[in-house]
């Protein structure tokens, strides 16, 4: 899942990125190509377009970053358990002594 998530992530990342280098900050853009067919309404509606993939492409990388962040878990990590210092044997350094595994008193 978060595999899914992470390629979701990356792939609306890229095209937003396309979707932004094809707009033109003066109003031009893509639709500036598009010459005669500004008697027709196309360039109003290739801006709409855009536009609206932008907004829709910003959403998608939103909410697939808050989905991943709360998919993942930290990880935790092991601490060693604390051992009792009575009835223990006491070995060359100074610590217990267990039984086979090594971390328990033998009694």
């Amino acid at each position: 899942m978060i595999a899914l998530i992470s390629i979701l992530l990356v792939l609306a990342s890229v095209l937003l990125i396309v979707v932004v280098f094809v707009q033109n900050p003066k109003g031009g853009g893509l639709s500036s190509d598009f010459g005669a067919a500004q008697q027709l309404g196309g360039v109003q509606r290739t801006n709409d377009f855009i536009e609206k993939a932008t907004w829709t492409l910003a959403a998608v990388i939103l909410v697939a970053s808050i989905g991943l962040t709360s998919l993942m878990k930290p990880a935790k990590v092991k601490q060693p358990e604390k051992q009792e210092q009575t009835g223990g044997q006491q070995g060359p350094a100074g610590g217990q002594q267990g039984g086979a595994q090594g971390g328990q008193q033998q009694q």
